[in-house]
């Protein structure tokens, strides 16, 4: 009934409470520091419990379990030794009852069943380093649960944490039963959770009027660009103008992780290069590429900071399906493939509530990070704090959230300041590609992010050995400042982001 196994977790808390039994027993010649250690035992223990990955209610729980068992323990060393067993008897009484009160609230509450079985696909299980699958064989095949290695590609060189990661898959009344047992395996298991699912829920957007305003300069001839007011509200006219008389040491690879890109569109095609998202029957990703990197001053649709398709190219991976919906192992997967392949920007505008980020996809970040390329990922379109929304809340992360043409936060943006990288773009009314040679305007900040995406892309493609810390400084530096930048941060300006990487002198942020 308790999360009892002899763990080391269970083996401090049974070592402390018979050293302060033993010392209890003396009937003279006691030693505080016998008791001093035992607690500090105990301590750990309890710690070791808290920071497990088992969640709140099994860590909680297995720790009370393993202070009843050793009170219980030290109950039996007084028995024998003549002390008085009772007090300790008690409190292991009363820690087992908590223990048992916890697992069944967690069980009532959602721990392991927190998901409905169409929110899940399936577990995910994190073996340690020097585990292997045999360890753990007998009870998959006892619950008729197959495993297969999630990210085949990755090795425990390259990273011992995903390359230990198995994607169990089964009945879902089998996998909410072994679920348990893998949380309380750890010996073996280091982690354990539902493959969740995510799934996009985009705000709705509108055709804007044509901002050819007095005093715009509109530098690009694509004939869609005066309906594109995010471009004016970044200083991608001005900007444009300035990589017209540059050119970059090398195009920069920015990565679409979404529902795959259409990549015979006709203001793409040129620069889109060979990905496994190459096709997008859903539209998300596609209109997301168009915002990141779409050919400009080409005559054709619509114009990004991407000129004359010179700075930057585009690839495609299927963090999502067709349907818009993708797991915790599918955005790992994205991720890590998108990195592999040498992508210097990862645009994700997807994501979901959580806020202990899923250990897959944080890994998978810092996998990316470490290799160099620069994550940035969408707040989130829930009106909420972005630290409750992943993978924005991940460390390393650019986050943006999303601004409205009056220079607010758009209504349905997450706040991001509560975050490391903070950093705002327009993202209603947002007009991009949709598959087809088509075009429409969307609103959410999966609109945000990939105009933060092109422009990092931009800025890469004229110093290749920018870094993400780098890149997020400049964004900083050279943001304008809104009346809503308390809540979303400062938008980016294109402008003086790009002119501060070709002269490599700061430059002051603007207020708008």
């Amino acid at each position: 009934m308790f999360a009892f196994s002899l763990s080391t977790p269970t083996v401090l808390a049974l070592l402390g409470c018979l050293l302060i039994a033993w010392d209890a027993s003396k009937q003279q010649g006691k030693n505080p520091w016998t008791v001093i250690i035992g607690l500090s035992c105990i301590g750990a223990m309890a710690l070791l419990r808290l920071f497990s990955p088992a969640g709140l209610f099994f860590s909680l729980s297995g720790a009370f379990s393993d202070l009843g068992i050793g009170m219980w323990l030290g109950a039996a060393v007084l028995l024998v030794r003549r002390g008085k067993a009772k007090p300790f008897f008690t409190v292991g009484l009363f820690a087992l009852a908590i223990a048992g009160l916890l697992l069944l609230t967690g069980r009532v509450f959602g721990v392991g069943e927190s998901l409905t079985e169409d929110q899940t696909q399936g577990v995910l299980v994190e073996l340690g380093p020097d585990d292997t699958l045999e360890e753990i064989q007998p009870l998959l095949d006892a619950y008729s649960v197959t495993a297969e290695r999630a990210f085949p590609s990755v090795s425990l060189d390259e990273d011992e944490d995903l390359a230990q990661v198995y994607l169990l898959k089964g009945s879902w009344e089998m996998l909410k039963k072994i679920i348990d047992y893998l949380l309380r395996d750890e010996e073996n298991v280091d982690a354990a959770y539902w493959n969740a699912t995510v799934s996009l829920a985009p705000p709705d957007g509108a055709w804007p009027e044509a901002s050819r305003k007095p005093g715009r300069s509109i530098f690009a001839n694509d004939p869609l660009v005066d309906r594109q007011w995010a471009l004016e509200a970044i200083g991608a006219d001005a900007a444009h103008e300035m990589l017209s008389h540059n050119t970059p040491v090398r195009k920069a690879r920015v990565a679409i992780l979404d529902t795959g890109v259409d990549a015979r569109h006709e203001d793409i095609a040129g620069i889109f290069v060979d990905s496994p998202g190459s096709t997008d029957k859903h539209g998300h990703g596609t209109h997301c590429a168009g915002i990141a990197g779409a050919a400009t001053n080409n005559e054709l649709g619509m114009a990004s900071l991407n000129w004359d398709g010179a700075y930057v190219e585009v690839a495609g991976y299927n963090a999502l399906g067709p349907d818009g919906l993708g797991s915790l192992e599918s955005i790992g997967q994205a991720i890590i493939d998108a990195t592999d392949d040498g992508a210097d920007v990862l645009s994700m505008s997807l994501g979901g509530y959580s806020p202990i980020a899923p250990k897959v996809v944080s890994d998978a970040v810092r996998y990316a990070l470490k290799r160099n390329a620069i994550v940035v990922a969408a707040a989130g379109n829930s009106n909420q704090d972005a630290k409750y929304h992943m993978p924005s809340n991940i460390e390393g992360v650019i986050t943006v959230s999303a601004t409205d043409a009056q220079g607010r936060k758009a209504s349905f943006s997450n706040t991001n300041m509560s975050l490391a990288r903070p950093i705002a773009a327009p993202g209603v009314d947002i007009v991009s590609l949709v598959p087809g040679n088509d075009y429409q305007p969307k609103s959410g900040t999966s609109m945000a992010t990939p105009l933060v995406s092109g422009l990092i892309g931009v800025m890469r493609a004229l110093d290749p050995d920018l870094t993400a810390d780098a890149a997020y400084a400049i964004l900083k530096e050279t943001g304008t400042k809104l009346s809503d930048s308390n809540k979303v941060g400062l938008q980016i300006n294109a402008e003086a982001a790009i002119a501060t990487v070709l002269s490599d002198q700061p430059v002051v942020a603007l207020t708008r």
